[in-house]
């Protein structure tokens, strides 16, 4: 089994009297989560949790804009979810758990959270900088088996191409 992990694109700054929650993506933001979809395409089977802040819901949308201009077809199942806000990797872990359907499953959250859980499954510790994604293979027969160490990092991608 395989998970992509995404951090979310770059933000914008934080504005008085804007919550965390709500930030926007930034153009770059935008730009670099466009170019990733042109080098991670989504596979038949795919399903996606999505933190449910605004950046991480965009960064999601511009995952499926650019796959659908690509003329992707078999787009992830996706399932926005107020937990992964901000959450930590034991968290992700718990929500990746109830996954039953997907065969490989797309993770977009925040940091620290999302960098944890990269280290939690592989012990490779990735400081993943907006954008980045990080596909870990598991050796599991299903996501309920999910655990510690169970998993080893096949590919790290920065947000930036490199």
């Amino acid at each position: 089994m395989q998970l992509l992990l995404m951090r979310h694109g770059k933000a914008e700054n934080g504005q008085l009297g804007l919550h965390d929650h709500d930030r926007a993506l930034a153009t770059r933001g935008i730009l670099n989560t466009a170019d990733q979809a042109r080098e991670f395409r989504p596979v038949a089977g795919d399903g996606m949790l999505v933190s449910d802040a605004v950046r991480t819901r965009q960064t999601a949308d511009t995952l499926f804009s650019a796959w659908s201009d690509l003329g992707e077809t078999d787009l992830p199942q996706r399932r926005d979810t107020p937990e992964g806000y901000l959450a930590p990797a034991s968290l992700w872990m718990n929500l990746i758990a109830m996954e039953s359907n997907a065969k490989r499953l797309w993770i977009i959250g925040h940091n620290p959270g999302i960098s944890a859980l990269v280290t939690e499954l592989t012990g490779d510790y990735i400081g993943m900088t907006t954008a980045d994604i990080v596909t870990i293979g598991l050796a599991i027969d299903r996501w309920s088996d999910i655990q510690p160490s169970c998993g080893s990092t096949l590919r790290h991608r920065t947000g930036r191409g490199a």
